[in-house]
Order: structure tokens, then C-alpha cells, then sequence
């Protein structure tokens, strides 16, 4: 039966959304239950997907760098609930309280204050060790340990004080040599280093636009490795999720850590944003994983997205029981409504016949925010004779620069990677601008106010306005 609605409800999303395609694995009671392609590795040559295909999983990639960490309070190299500082000496934060006690437990369960500020990664880069001191000219959103907010840059952080605490040893050499070999899993590569995809099987990333889908780039910044640069197989994927749902136990019998290391990744820190799931309850976040209770069952899990990929992963706890899927297309429901139906088999023994609501729920959401996006940008272009004032660069201490440029007429932002036009919003004061692509529903975009002869900028990842100064 499962594969029957996950083949009828992956086909209705390709109809309506461009879905090109995607693996699924699900186990019970440690055995393979269902394994199975759908779609299409490159679709635009005709080549089939197969279990065999190497996808990005970004964020599922945060599990295995707490694993590092988990490794290293058991070497007692570091504690959970050390500060940091204390072997990353030059670290800090704007709130220097919080930069002197921040501790392993506070970056894996994203309660350091800070919001997401990936858009950052745009343009600043240069080494992990840079990233790590941008920290303290960051603007936070919340109070220190108040509140769980979503936070890439410190996964970063964290990856980054790994190599601190083994004497240098990067990160993708520790999670080769401490996790994938001890999985015996064959096919792990990482983001950004060239040629490592050479002789491999790969679904090649699509995204769409929330009814057709296109081919995109790779994501190939090798300094987000620890926050999401993993590339793996399902197959290879599911020994990872297969010895986590033994309680960190490889197939071989070999602990990947200690008990009470494991129980502290999957035991809930912090209270996180429900899921948008009917039988799911009591969300927290642990560290690098979701907890909560699907049917009356306790389930760790986690999601990762890419402009290309879409990642699912999680175990019902203390049943040996899970599921790994990817996906090679953003931006379509296909990953969260698969998992759903791996949670629905598990927990009651089937899937549901038809997962139709869930879709039309999601076409719903796409087509309130296309409307609500049309109604904001409709405004007057932004151009050299409406606001020739704008035109500078302009500095944030953390982001460095981005510039206002006149382009034949028309006035632009420029950020690294980013670029868009500029047009004035229908909300008073505001200039905005689309770039047309999707993280989620969410369209990537800026928003700037004037501030004097300033600007403050509002990017898609964060509610902050942050200061930016005119400098020229």
C-alpha cells in the first residue's frame, strides 16, 4: 500500500508543482520495510532516479557535527555546558555575557539570541575561524537563553571550535574518520571541494516556483560544511539514522558515543516552532535534532533545505524504527508530506489512502503569498531621479558592505551574490527588492528604510533592522 500513495501523491505534486525527483527509505524494527525512487536524477537527459543517487542533505548534516561534539565530551576535551571562550579564546558576542558563558548546549539548541543571519554568507567569507569572530558584531534578536531561534551561523561556530579542540583536523576529516567510516558509509562527500563528486551517481538540484521547476547551481560554499555541506546516498544515509535509532549504535556493534551522550543530543532543550503536521505535538528542539510525539509515539527528526534539495530524517525513539528520504527539487511539499506518510506507516501500521488535503493546504499557502508579494512590490521603481540620495556604500561591522547602484536609470542593491532592483513598497517609508527565488514559500528578498543619511536592512532570514552606515 505504501507504495502505491507514495507514487499517487508524488505524481500529483509533479503535476502541480514541477517535483523531478526523489528517494525514500523506511525501516522497522531495524529491517528495510520500503525502499524506493521516483522521478528523474537529471531530467532533462532521461535518467531515471535510483537508490544509488548522491544528494546534498544540508541541515540533516547538523546531527553529525554535534556528534563530533558529543565524541569530544567524552574525551573530555570540552564540556556541554563549558563556555566556549574558554578554548576559543578570541571569541565574543555583542552581549558580552552571553559571549563569555555561551556553551556547546546554547549553539546546538539555538538559544544564543542571534536569528538566523545567513544572508551574511552572501558576500563575507574568507575561513570558518572569520566566521567565528564576525560573531561579536552580530546584532541578536532575543535575549541570551531566552528563546529558540533558528541559527545556522553558529553550526558554523561549532564546527569550527571542533577543529580548535583536535588540533586542527578539519571538519569534513573528523566526521569522515569519527562517524562515515565507523557507518561504513562509502558515498559522504562535502560541499564546495572540487572534483569530490567525480565517479559517483548524483541527482542533479531543481527548484521550483511553486508550479514549475528549473535547474539551479549546487550550493558550494565549503565554509557551511558543518551547518549543511553533507552529500550522501539514502542508502549510506540510513546507516546514520538506523544507528541513531539504536542509541548511537553502528551495525557493527561500535558506539559512536557514550550513552549519556546520546541522551543528551535526543532529549528536548528547548520549546521550537510546532510543526505543520496534525499528529505531531510538543516540539522542542535538542541538540541538532527536533523532538516531539507523532501519534502518541516519541520521534527525533529533522529536515534540511537547499534551493535544490529537500532532506527528511528521524527514528521513533526507542523503537529502531525511521525513515531517510531526499528530494532534488526545492520548494514543494514533497519531503514534509513523505515523512508523513513514514510517521503515518509507523505509528499505525499505514498510511492514510490520500494525503490530497496536505497538498492543497501547501497550494494554498503558495498562492496567498505570490498575492501577498504582488500586492508589496507593486509600487514605483526606485530610480536615479526619485532617489538619487540612496545611491553609496554602505557599512555594517559584521556584514561589511553593500552598495546602491544606479543601473541605466534604475536603482539596485548589490550584496556578494545578491543583487536585485529596488522599487518602494506599499508600506510607508519602505524600499524593497525580489530576487524571484524561493527558500521555502518564503521569496528571497531585502527590505531597506532610511535612517538619516543611513540605511537599515531587513533580509528574508531575520525580523532585525539592522544599521548599516553610509561610508561613501
Amino acid at each position: 500500500m505504501m507504495q502505491n500513495v507514495f507514487t499517487k501523491t508524488l505524481e500529483r505534486i509533479t503535476k502541480e508543482t514541477g517535483l523531478v525527483g526523489g528517494v525514500a527509505i523506511v525501516f522497522k524494527n531495524g529491517e528495510i520495510t520500503f525502499a524506493a525512487p521516483y522521478g528523474y536524477e537529471d531530467r532533462e537527459n532521461n535518467i531515471p532516479m535510483t537508490l544509488n543517487a548522491s544528494f546534498d542533505i544540508a541541515s540533516c548534516s547538523k546531527a553529525w557535527t554535534v556528534m563530533l561534539a558529543a565524541q569530544a565530551v567524552d574525551e573530555g576535551l570540552i564540556g556541554w555546558d563549558e563556555p566556549v571562550q574558554h578554548a576559543m579564546k578570541d571569541f565574543d558576542m555583542l552581549d558580552h555575557y552571553a559571549g563569555a558563558h555561551l556553551s556547546i548546549r546554547d549553539m546546538a539548541s539555538h538559544r544564543s539570541g542571534l536569528p538566523c543571519h545567513d544572508f551574511m554568507r552572501n558576500k563575507v567569507g574568507g575561513s570558518r575561524r572569520n566566521l567565528m569572530l564576525k560573531c561579536a558584531n552580530l546584532d541578536a534578536s532575543a535575549g541570551f537563553r531566552e528563546t529558540y531561534q533558528y541559527n545556522n551561523h553558529m553550526y558554523i561556530v561549532l564546527g569550527y571550535l571542533m577543529e580548535v579542540l583536535r588540533g586542527g583536523e578539519s571538519w569534513e576529516s573528523q566526521i569522515k574518520r569519527n562517524i562515515a567510516d565507523k557507518l561504513g558509509v562509502e558515498t559522504i562527500r562535502f560541499r564546495g571541494l572540487p572534483g569530490n563528486m567525480d565517479n559517483l551517481e548524483r541527482a542533479l538540484p531543481y527548484v521550483s516556483d511553486g508550479y514549475a521547476a528549473h535547474r539551479c547551481e549546487y550550493s558550494d560554499s565549503p565554509l557551511s560544511g558543518p551547518c549543511g555541506g553533507i552529500k550522501v546516498n539514502v542508502k549510506d544515509l540510513s546507516k546514520w539514522v538506523m544507528a541513531m535509532a539504536r542509541g548511537g549504535v553502528c551495525e557493527s556493534g561500535e558506539r559512536l558515543c557514550s550513552a549519556a551522550q546520546y541522551a543528551a543530543m535526543t532529549s528536548p532543550v528547548i520549546p521550537s516552532a510546532e510543526e505543520d503536521m496534525d499528529s505531531l505535538r510538543g516540539c522542542c528542539y535538542g541538540l541538532g535534532w527536533h523532538t516531539g510525539v507523532y501519534n502518541g509515539r516519541d520521534i527525533v527528526f529533522h529536515s534540511g533545505g537547499l534551493e535544490g534539495f529537500n532532506t527528511q530524517v528521524g527514528f521513533i525513539k526507542g523503537e529502531n524504527s525511521g525513515y531517510a528520504m531526499i528530494f532534488n527539487t526545492g520548494t514543494t511539499p514533497a519531503s514534509v508530506i513523505a515523512r508523513t506518510m513514514a510517521l503515518d506507516m509507523l505509528t499505525t501500521g499505514a498510511p492514510k489512502q490520500s494525503y490530497d488535503d496536505m497538498i492543497d493546504a501547501w497550494l494554498k499557502k503558495r498562492d496567498d503569498m505570490i498575492a501577498t508579494i504582488k500586492n508589496g512590490v507593486e509600487g514605483e521603481d526606485v530610480t536615479i531621479e526619485n532617489a538619487p540620495q540612496l545611491i553609496g556604500t554602505y557599512e555594517h561591522p559584521a556584514y561589511e558592505t553593500f552598495d546602491v547602484e544606479n543601473r541605466g536609470g534604475r536603482l539596485w542593491f548589490s550584496y556578494g551574490s545578491f543583487e536585485t532592483p529596488l522599487s518602494f513598497a506599499k508600506a510607508d517609508g519602505m524600499i524593497c527588492g525580489y530576487t524571484g527565488r524561493l527558500d521555502g514559500l518564503v521569496p528571497d528578498h531585502i527590505e531597506l528604510w532610511p535612517d538619516g543619511n543611513d540605511l537599515r536592512l531587513r533580509t528574508s532570514d531575520s525580523e532585525l533592522k539592522m544599521l548599516f552606515r553610509k561610508i561613501k
